[in-house]
């Protein structure tokens, strides 16, 4: 079963792009995106499915369509700034109810001082009834108005290149369209941009929705379902961004240096193996560290019990970067049989801070697992597994925090906590990766819980709640009273649909 695309896809290079065109009709629903059940959950679907059908056959006007630049509607990705000073979340628009999705920025500064006591607008927040620890505030004080753009629909993810102090990139993988978009933050104005055009809240133009290779129309073009995307920056300024894709198995390179435009430049296919029920091949979960020897990229699979690792090769201007296929390993410490049956169906994967330990989701058998990644004698990484914990079915994403050593506290020693999404249960699950890994603390943080981001500055960590429009936040200060709740839900809660 399918929804109907935002836009055409025949020719892939003439589509007119749903934020360059006014939506004059709603989106007749045959079914589901095909995409939307993956990461989402049954009862996303159903959401979804219900709004859909209520938009069958309605006209509006361009100005009727336009999403707003000061709310949360169906927030997938976000994305700390690496210096904590803003959050970036993707609203996918999943119900098509506008003609674009929107990337808003969070000032969290502001943020902050609601949780203190001392919001700009003490009107626009109150009480939580059930939970007297949590305030519940309206998103727009939050929100930089100037700042946002507008996307594609149905984005997933975001990932965040930094280029210096207050200069930073954004890469979100759009699956209506499909396309990669990208936008520069400039950190003096507080403000995204993606467009060559003047003004504030601007549709991104052409250059900024990457569909093809070398963005030349006759060159391969992108894949359907871009997935989850990791983006690394170099302090001489090259830089790049590794999109996965979730039906076929593909991994897209984006080569983006700081002084230049974003441009896909390599595409790898059947990286996997396809499922023997389906034939589809997926590519999903990404992240990746940085060595002696340069970036490491690894890649997990839902359709294979693998993660296959990549390098980005820099040959001489102006022969393009490319991707170079580097080891891999099995995840076969746990299944069915251990050592035998394996883990299929990984989904988000990051990289303790030190780079020496990879932390996975992985759903078939629901777990997350820990994997030491230092460096061998021969200079590989020694991929072995060390740990895992039984999880939440249908788990989506996660973080890692470092929590530096504090004398004289209950805890005085350096430790690591990984913080993952459980999008049916409506819970973030807290683990303690040490050891052989144990799950530490089930925090209840609203519905349909998908992104998890951390401020580790700020000992905040953000979670956005797909069935609801809200980012619940979390107060991860060890000392804190409130260690590991939810002490602020940005947005009022959407009631539940019927």
């Amino acid at each position: 079963m399918h929804v109907m695309q935002a836009t055409s896809r025949d020719p892939w290079w003439s589509n007119p792009h749903p934020m360059r065109t006014a939506a004059s009709t709603c989106v007749l629903c045959t079914g589901v995106h095909s995409g939307l059940g993956t990461g989402l959950g049954r009862a996303g679907v159903a959401v979804v499915l219900a709004a859909l059908a209520a938009l069958a056959g309605c006209t509006a006007s361009a100005a009727d369509t336009g999403p707003p630049s000061d709310q949360l509607f169906f927030p997938t990705g976000l994305a700390v700034a690496p210096d904590d000073s803003v959050l970036f979340v993707a609203n996918s628009n999943s119900e098509l109810r506008y003609d674009s999705g929107t990337i808003n920025v969070i000032d969290l500064d502001m943020v902050q001082q609601a949780i203190h006591g001392s919001a700009p607008k003490p009107g626009d927040c109150s009480p939580d009834p059930d939970h007297r620890e949590s305030l519940i505030c309206d998103e727009a004080q939050f929100i930089l108005l100037d700042a946002g753009v507008r996307i594609g629909n149905f984005a997933t993810t975001i990932a965040v290149q930094d280029f210096g102090p207050g200069n930073y990139r954004v890469f979100v993988p759009t699956r209506g369209d499909p396309s990669i978009a990208w936008a520069n933050y400039d950190g003096n104005s507080k403000s995204l941009s993606c467009t060559a055009d003047a003004g504030h809240f601007q549709q991104c133009d052409d250059a900024h929705r990457l569909t093809s290779e070398l963005e030349d129309p006759d060159m391969t073009h992108a894949v359907d379902e871009p997935f989850d995307v990791f983006a690394s920056a170099s302090p001489d300024g090259s830089g790049f961004a590794v999109v996965t894709h979730q039906t076929n198995g593909v991994v897209t390179l984006v080569d983006s240096p700081a002084t230049d435009l974003a441009r896909i430049t390599d595409i790898k296919y059947d990286i996997f193996d396809p499922d023997l029920l389906t034939g589809l091949r997926g590519a999903t979960g990404v992240s990746g560290r940085s060595t002696p020897s340069g970036e490491q990229v690894y890649v997990g699979s839902r359709t294979e019990d693998r993660i296959q690792m990549f390098t980005v090769g820099r040959p001489e201007a102006p022969t393009p970067a490319y991707l170079v296929e580097s080891n891999f390993f099995f995840l076969n410490a746990v299944g069915t049989d251990a050592g035998v049956g394996g883990s299929t169906d990984t989904r988000g994967m990051t990289f303790s801070q030190d780079g020496n330990q990879l932390y996975l989701v992985n759903r078939m058998p629901p777990s997350v697992q820990v994997y030491d990644t230092t460096l061998g004698a021969d200079g590989f990484p020694v991929n072995r597994a060390i740990g895992a914990s039984d999880i939440c079915r249908d788990a989506s994403t996660l973080t890692a925090l470092h929590f530096p050593m504090v004398p004289n506290t209950p805890v005085p020693v350096a430790y690591d906590r990984i913080y993952l999404t459980c999008f049916d249960d409506g819970q973030v699950y807290v683990v303690d990766p040490s050891g052989v890994s144990q799950v530490e603390d089930v925090i209840l943080v609203g519905r349909g819980p998908y992104a998890v981001a951390a401020a580790p500055t700020r000992n905040l960590v953000f979670v956005t709640n797909f069935l609801e429009d809200t980012i619940a936040v979390i107060d991860v200060d060890p000392m804190s009273v409130n260690r590991n709740r939810v002490v602020l839900r940005i947005g009022t809660p959407k009631a539940p649909e019927s």
